[in-house]
């Protein structure tokens, strides 16, 4: 078990903006054609970030651990962190509000940690819990909540490393990870959503709302707060084909799904932009693949496990078919009448 503490660390963790470093040895593959002799380290670099649930002020994770689990070797363990961004030097742990690190945006968490190449079957997040000066989420009403872990860690994918720079996010998608629990008046945090991703060849979309879907368009304008419950929904479609587009649910969901219903495979929020007044939305790490957008105005409680029924798109006709590629930064702005090409 080889660990990285103050005194053997190469580089640390680290949660920051998108992160343009070239990709171990690029289109080679992994071997490059040497000997494992031959083979320098690879220069490790970590980010956290979030696809962010509405009507939440902080949701604030105090991390003390990352395992990286290798494939016939010791597990290597960071328990140690200097995060210039947050002035820490050598800390036992971190905490870290993840809505601070929304769409392309990270927190550097580890930076050019050099490791030996090779397949690092799994990533354990420990997080500390059961304290509410740890971890805790703060609501739109300003009231503080714990937020705990089934097992008090995070359980993610893992990676191959080839020799040079490599670069990874570990992508929250809260919608999908989060959960109030009102008989233990808490929060719930999950490995449910939560992905790792090569952030060099990640791809991204984001685009304008325009407000008129929310406020005026047929089904939404009647809405106690036309600002609330606006999401923007994104499915594969090569994992799921074509399907009646569904919320946020799980195989765990308490209720019954129609047959033929499709999951997203993220979502995101709406923020308004303090200076234009646009309203805005983005998704920041997504594997290059086909992809279908949808917009919807009442989603207010999307359940991340139990399927709720709510209807997507809405206003009808609020689906955009996009096509992403290794690295592109797509725009896609939404609108009555709008295309996204």
């Amino acid at each position: 078990m080889k660990h990285f503490s103050r005194a053997h660390r190469a580089a640390w963790l680290v949660l920051a903006v998108i992160l343009a470093l070239p990709a171990g040895c690029g289109s080679c593959g992994f071997d490059c054609g040497s000997d494992d002799e031959d083979r320098g380290p690879a220069l490790l670099d970590l980010g956290f970030t979030d696809e962010s649930v509405e009507q939440l002020k902080q949701v604030v994770i105090e991390v003390d651990r990352i395992t990286l689990r290798r494939s016939g070797a010791a597990d290597v363990i960071i328990d140690t962190f200097t995060i210039e961004d947050l002035d820490l030097v050598a800390a036992d742990s971190f905490q870290v509000d993840l809505l601070q690190y929304r769409g392309r945006n990270q927190l550097r968490v580890i930076e050019d940690l050099e490791l030996e190449p090779g397949t690092y079957s799994d990533m354990l997040v420990e997080i500390l819990d059961g304290d509410i000066n740890r971890s805790y989420v703060q609501e739109s009403g300003d009231d503080l909540k714990p937020l705990n872990l089934d097992a008090g860690s995070l359980s993610l994918s893992g990676f191959e490393l080839a020799p040079g720079d490599e670069s990874f996010a570990v992508v929250f998608s809260l919608a999908q990870s989060i959960r109030y629990r009102a008989a233990t008046d808490d929060y719930l945090l999950s490995d449910e959503g939560v992905r790792v991703i090569d952030s060099t060849r990640a791809a991204s979309v984001s685009g304008r709302v325009d407000r008129e879907l929310f406020d005026n368009a047929e089904g939404c304008r009647d809405k106690t707060d036309p600002e609330v419950g606006n999401r923007v929904y994104i499915y594969r479609l090569s994992s799921q084909g074509t399907a009646t587009l569904g919320d946020v649910y799980t195989d765990g969901s308490s209720t019954e799904v129609p047959d033929n219903t499709r999951s997203p495979f993220s979502v995101a929020a709406l923020a308004e932009d303090v200076l234009t007044g646009n309203w805005q939305y983005a998704f920041g790490f997504l594997p290059a693949d086909d992809y279908v957008l949808a917009f919807s105005c009442d989603t207010e409680g999307d359940d991340p496990v139990d399927y709720d029924g709510f209807v997507v798109p809405l206003p009808d006709g609020q689906v955009y078919e996009i096509e992403l590629s290794e690295g592109e930064r797509a725009a896609c702005d939404l609108a009555p009448g709008a295309t996204c090409t």
